[in-house]
């Protein structure tokens, strides 16, 4: 299939390979109650101004992985302005989970703008992008695919990962409810930052602030919007499981990250 693709395609998704029912141990993977709790603890003392992002990212993981056997993929799309730390926390995650972190060979991520670039090829995209999700799952059940820029992808290519974050046993002797999909987008900045003022003028404190202040609107922008989940058939079936709010960060935030980023460097 790989030589009807366009060059940038084929060197950026490859191809998947099917090979024997895998096992964790043998992804690199470890979802261990203490593993999940480092996790929280890291992002606790790393990751400012998102109470919000860190309670359901936490309790996401916690809820897949603890109930035995999932129904279906674990699906959490994160929303907010550029340097909120979508990806700080998409970092924090493979981190936790993986031994190589995000260099795992089990860790696959996207960048809109660079794998798929051109809407006249989104049913190119899509196809691949099916093909290389099934073919990596069948290597590692426990596979984490990230996809950054969703809102600069092309319709419809995210229509690819709806089978496979659907309620199903499995998909021809695969199984799919073990991996974790995370969608990272823009979208949705504008209407969380006015949604924030709003509540900060009522004289609700940052602090208290609920998902259930965010979420619908949060659905909503991304299923309308243009971008990667514009009318996508994943909002419209209900299968994305966390839409998380990244709220705009203020000074004593930005701050607190500088300061951080400083230690980092020695």
């Amino acid at each position: 299939m790989c030589e009807e693709m366009p060059n940038n395609i084929c060197r950026s998704l490859g191809a998947g390979r099917i090979l024997s029912k895998p096992r964790p141990g043998s992804c690199d993977f470890n979802h261990t109650v203490s593993r999940v709790l480092e996790l929280e603890n890291s992002m606790l003392n790393h990751v400012f101004g998102q109470h919000l992002v860190i309670d359901i990212v936490v309790k996401a993981l916690r809820g897949h992985f603890y109930r035995g056997h999932p129904s279906k993929a674990l699906a959490m799309s994160f929303h907010g302005w550029p340097g909120g730390g979508k990806n700080y926390v998409s970092q924090f995650i493979t981190n936790s989970l993986y031994a190589k972190g995000s260099r795992s060979r089990f860790v696959h991520f996207f960048a809109g703008k660079l794998h798929f670039p051109l809407q006249e090829q989104a049913d190119i995209y899509r196809l691949h992008l099916q093909d290389w999700i099934r073919g990596n799952v069948s290597q590692c059940y426990w596979s984490t695919f990230i996809f950054d820029e969703v809102d600069k992808m092309p319709r419809g290519v995210l229509d690819a990962v709806k089978p496979f974050i659907d309620h199903h046993d499995h998909i021809d002797g695969v199984e799919y409810r073990h991996a974790i999909f995370i969608f990272l987008s823009n979208t949705g900045g504008n209407t969380i930052t006015k949604r924030h003022l709003e509540l900060w003028q009522s004289g609700k404190r940052r602090e208290d602030f609920e998902l259930r202040d965010f979420e619908d609107l949060i659905r909503k922008g991304a299923f309308n919007e243009a971008g990667g989940f514009h009318k996508s058939e994943a909002i419209e079936s209900n299968l994305i499981d966390h839409y998380v709010p990244f709220l705009p960060l203020e000074e004593k935030h930005v701050r607190l990250c500088v300061i951080e980023e400083f230690k980092k460097r020695g």
